[in-house]
């Protein structure tokens, strides 16, 4: 008596070109979602996003959010994927159980060929994918292979995802297949032999949908999906898996432009900036601490050869073309975080509980930099939790930057505050700024000018409409008060230049995510078609030529796709518009490219999908169907 690895080896010969397009859709999905996941790993390595990276704490955290998202949506697509594959490949041998089990088998001896059939096919896909991923990934990655490295709680980032994502594919592949076995092997022998009409809704005979302009194929092709029972479910797994991926790249395109515009916003361009030559060089390297790291030597800030009076001021306000005059005083200061002692509160109501008293705690201390600004004068429009200050607020209140938040900054804002200068300051909310990479707080002038005993400014920021005759006079008086001028525009452009470094090497990610998608597409489709290969044979037999087989598997393959892509497209953008991030600046034309792009790809994909099984129909005669 044959064994059931006998059993498997033969029934998996016999069905030779079905047997392929299964193993290849799983090998694909596994080895796509495992190295992409250890593609992630390595960025997020590389780029230090977790941890190290130079950017401000908010943008870091921005991209790491993406990053996470990207991967765990990914991950979520392969797995979908692996449950649709094991799924349709155990529903096209249901008919050939039925076969057997009405032989006479005895449904444990059955329930253990079948099941050892399906598990051959799983451990192999998932071995070969797990190797491609790894020898792909290796590849890439050559010379500086991270599978070891930490990223964020994940110790051994890369071996734990090499290890794990086949794993888990591997189980839930397995159980799929057992529960769809079991359930098959427990029916009637009548039922499992009748699946092929039982795939069919008989109440849509007679009732195809005629449009004559496209011709008989488009006729058949709406009869075959409208009489398929397994269309919903296919289009079902199609369009989330498209949705998924299309929330993965459109939300690393709204997630780019957010992040460039809290650059952009905080250091606007057309802004000159005037100090003395020592104050400007350790402004202009504040400024670009976010891009790369420059040595910042100690300087005194409140030097009297650095100080602008506020008649020197007034008279750069007086030149025409000068919009605004942002006057800043700008110092290097140890600070201290604090929580002040509260009631405790209860966690999911938030209310006082008055007989427990929680003291004032310190949170640190580290070194920081301060600007006095006037409030009614700044040129930036910092993103911010709770706005910027107003002449409204109280002396003694601070802006904290956002790599201060999370250490020495605690939320809620109104238990935090910060001593510096011998004083105490409230902290009213958190910004993004790249200046000192984020570690900076703003006060008000007045407040910083009493707590140093200076009188005067130590920067000048002069928003202008960019007309060369405006500069020239800015120098020129510039010059006759002996100071320095020079435009913010070039800083801005060495911080967004990094910050579209860093994008360039995400992008991968998304790019990548749609070949996966495509590839898996086409692993949907091929075995969307391979149920109903002997009708298309038959066809053939029939005298339907190759153009007309083509013509009729494209308008199957891209009418499922089309459907999706119309439901999941528009969800993925109000996915990534509306809930992805706070605040998020949409750039239409990004969208409009993202959606080219991807229905670009998807209708190659139904091409080559047509295209594949045309030919393999074009290679069947009659003594080749298959029960």
């Amino acid at each position: 008596m044959i064994g059931p690895l006998g059993f498997a080896v033969k029934s998996l010969r016999r069905r030779g070109f079905h047997s392929y397009l299964a193993f290849l859709g799983l090998a694909l999905t596994v080895a796509t979602t495992t190295f992409l996941l250890l593609l992630g790993q390595d960025l997020a390595t590389r780029l230090g996003i977790d941890s190290s990276m130079r950017s401000t704490f908010g943008i870091s955290w921005l991209i790491f959010a993406y990053l996470v998202l990207a991967l765990g949506l990914i991950g979520i697509v392969g797995l979908l994927s692996t449950s649709y594959l094991v799924s349709s490949m155990i529903s096209q041998r249901m008919s050939d159980i039925g076969v057997i089990k009405a032989a006479g088998a005895l449904p444990r001896r059955l329930l253990s060929y079948v099941t050892f059939e399906a598990l051959l096919v799983i451990v192999s896909s998932c071995l070969v994918g797990a190797l491609s991923a790894l020898l792909v990934y290796a590849s890439w990655s050559w010379p500086s292979i991270s599978l070891f490295k930490q990223v964020g709680p994940i110790a051994n980032a890369g071996a734990t995802i090499l290890i794990v994502v086949p794993m888990i594919s591997f189980l839930l592949a397995y159980v799929v297949a057992s529960f769809r076995v079991r359930r098959i092997v427990g029916s009637s022998s009548v039922d499992a032999i009748s699946k092929q009409l039982a795939n069919l809704d008989l109440r849509s005979l007679g009732r195809p949908l005629r449009i004559g302009r496209f011709g008989s194929a488009f006729n058949m092709a709406t009869r075959n999906v409208s009489r398929d029972r397994g269309f919903n479910k296919t289009l079902l797994s199609v369009g989330v898996c498209i949705c998924l991926s299309m929330v993965v790249l459109s939300g690393a395109l709204v997630s780019a432009d957010t992040s460039t515009s809290y650059v952009v916003r905080a250091m606007p361009p057309h802004v000159l900036i005037v100090a003395n030559s020592n104050i400007y060089n350790q402004y202009v390297s504040f400024a670009t601490s976010f891009s790369r790291i420059a040595p910042l030597p100690p300087i005194d800030y409140g030097n009297e050869s650095y100080i602008i009076s506020p008649q020197n001021a007034s008279a750069f306000r007086a030149i025409p073309g000068v919009q605004t005059v942002d006057t800043r005083l700008i110092t290097m200061s140890s600070i201290t975080g604090y929580i002040k002692a509260h009631f405790a509160s209860n966690q999911d109501t938030g209310e006082n509980i008055n007989t427990q008293i929680i003291p004032e705690a310190d949170t640190g201390s580290t070194d920081a930099l301060i600007v006095g600004i006037n409030a009614t004068s700044a040129i930036g429009d910092w993103y911010t939790s709770d706005g910027f200050l107003q002449s409204s607020d109280a002396q003694y209140t601070m802006i904290a930057g956002d790599s201060l938040v999370g250490n020495i900054v605690q939320t809620p804002f109104n238990l935090s505050q910060v001593s510096a200068f011998g004083y105490r300051y409230d902290v009213k909310s958190a910004l993004v700024d790249p200046l000192n990479a984020g570690r900076v707080l703003y006060a008000p002038v007045q407040t910083l000018q009493k707590s140093l005993g200076l009188t005067g400014f130590n920067v000048l920021l002069l928003k202008v409409n960019n007309d060369p005759i405006v500069l020239s006079s800015v120098s020129q008086l510039a010059s006759s008060f002996g100071f320095t001028v020079g435009s913010q525009d070039p800083i801005l452009k060495s911080n967004l230049a990094f910050l579209n470094g860093i994008w360039s090497h995400i992008f991968l990610i998304p790019i990548l995510s749609l070949s996966l998608t495509c590839g898996i597409l086409l692993s949907y489709l091929a075995t969307n078609f391979s149920r109903r290969f002997n009708d298309y044979v038959v066809l053939k037999v029939l005298g339907a030529n190759v153009w007309y087989r083509l013509r009729l598997l494209l308008w199957e393959s891209w009418g499922v796709l089309a459907i999706s892509m119309l439901i999941a497209i528009p969800v993925a953008w109000a996915v990534s518009i509306f809930f992805l991030i706070p605040d998020p600046i949409v750039s239409i034309a990004n969208l409009e490219l993202s959606t080219i792009v991807s229905a670009s790809a998807l209708s190659g994909v139904s091409v080559a999908s047509a295209a594949i099984l045309s030919r393999r129909i074009g290679l069947t005669t009659v003594k080749d169907l298959k029960p």
